[in-house]
């Protein structure tokens, strides 16, 4: 008798995992088939080990060393922010009233230390979302002390973004020491040095820095011999055996150590609002920063107006490039001015003399630093676009004219020979 083939076996799945967390929320803080209480100061919660030990590795993990427990004694655990994550863990889901941020915070611990991955991650992104200048130093604080590196790096970068209006509110006070370290020891800080001792100085007369953590991040060697013995000096913060070694470094150098926030600005455009640049003159200035090719929305100024169209970087930085667009056909002869404090000006391009269009690009021999420029137009002129950089390649300059280091005759600069 020949041999039948063997009919294949059919195999179907279904999977039906649409109530799974409805049919779980139901046994949350129930009585019914319990095998565990939780017990919170006075309050006991019951729970089922099955669901802590399929849904927690943290307490798998514990369940696992004793599994006859019927009682768990949780000190020093907030009540209420526990709740939220056993619910999170019966039900996938999560409460919070974000207008307390205490319990965000305290719910973001305990994620951190049950090791509920998912949970952490939306905290996290809640949180991102509630940062302001206000709270984002409690924040960073909060990160640094429960070791949330991607809060803490989200944190470092609004406050250099916003650095003006925290400094200025003195919120930076309120950093612990070692978040206050974090900040102001990276090289990719964005301020002046003096700007770093001035922070520091303000932070130690609030807090105390008993170990010297906080000034030690204080670059002494990228001050001027006047910062040090003007400003530093007389503050009496920072030891004078610092102070005269770091002086006696400076009067060997042959030329000013580059300030350490080109190294995080370098060839980005800083004259935008997320670095908080502003307009404070001109005309039709809304799409200045954000730029626009449309002449009807180019900024102008009256043409006697002195003040030209000024652009506020918020504090002092540092730059070697302009950008400017003049729309349309416009053209112009100008001059560039910087300053400090808008009382005493620099002239830092001339092109009275010129006769100009279009694109802009102005280079610069050296470091610029300046808190505040503007551009004095000789004829009203529709400007598109107004950027602010330091690049860290430049092509030649000489007596203000550039030595181009690609063909700038082309249709897509709009440049052609007549």
């Amino acid at each position: 008798m020949a041999n039948e083939e063997e009919t294949p076996t059919k195999m179907i799945t279904i999977t039906d995992s649409s109530k799974i967390y409805e049919d779980m929320s139901a046994f949350y803080q129930k009585e019914t088939f319990s095998d565990i209480k939780f017990i919170l100061s006075e309050k006991k919660i019951p729970a089922h080990k099955i669901v802590l030990a399929a849904r927690c590795k943290f307490f798998e993990s514990i369940l696992m060393q004793d599994p006859k427990q019927s009682e768990m004694i949780l000190t020093d655990v907030p009540p209420k922010a526990f709740e939220v994550v056993l619910n999170y863990i019966y039900t996938g889901s999560v409460f919070i009233k974000l207008s307390y941020e205490d319990d965000v915070f305290d719910v973001l611990q305990l994620a951190h230390k049950y090791s509920l991955k998912p949970l952490e991650n939306i905290i996290n992104k809640t949180m991102t979302s509630m940062i302001n200048t206000s709270n984002v130093c409690l924040f960073l604080n909060k990160a640094d002390e429960l070791g949330m590196d991607e809060l803490k790096q989200v944190c470092l970068t609004f406050i250099d973004n916003h650095l003006s209006e925290i400094r200025g509110n003195k919120f930076l006070n309120l950093l612990t020491q070692t978040s206050m370290v974090k900040l102001l020891e990276r090289d990719s800080f964005p301020a002046l040095e003096i700007e770093v001792f001035e922070i520091a100085a303000s932070w130690c007369k609030t807090n105390a820095d008993f170990n010297n953590l906080v000034t030690g991040c204080v670059q002494l060697t990228k001050l001027t011999p006047d910062e040090i013995l003007n400003v530093v000096w007389p503050s009496k913060v920072i030891d004078s055996d610092r102070l005269l070694n770091a002086l006696a470094y400076i009067k060997n150098k042959s030329s000013n150590t580059v300030p350490r926030k080109m190294t995080q600005l370098k060839n980005k455009n800083i004259a935008i609002a997320a670095y908080n640049t502003t307009v404070i003159s001109g005309l039709n200035t809304a799409m200045l920063l954000e730029g626009t090719e449309e002449e009807e929305e180019g900024a102008y100024h009256d043409e006697n107006d002195k003040n030209g169209i000024t652009l506020d970087l918020g504090s002092k930085k540092s730059f070697n490039h302009i950008k400017m667009k003049i729309l349309g056909k416009y053209y112009s002869s100008y001059y560039l001015e910087t300053s400090h404090n808008q009382k005493k000006w620099h002239k830092l391009i001339d092109y009275s003399q010129y006769s100009c269009s279009h694109e802009q690009n102005l280079y610069f021999d050296g470091v610029q630093q300046a808190r505040y420029i503007r551009a004095v137009f000789s004829k009203q002129i529709s400007l598109g676009k107004f950027e602010v950089s330091f690049d860290s390649k430049i092509p030649e300059v000489h007596k203000q004219i550039i030595y181009p280091l690609s063909n700038v005759v082309s249709s897509e600069t709009k440049i052609f020979v007549g």
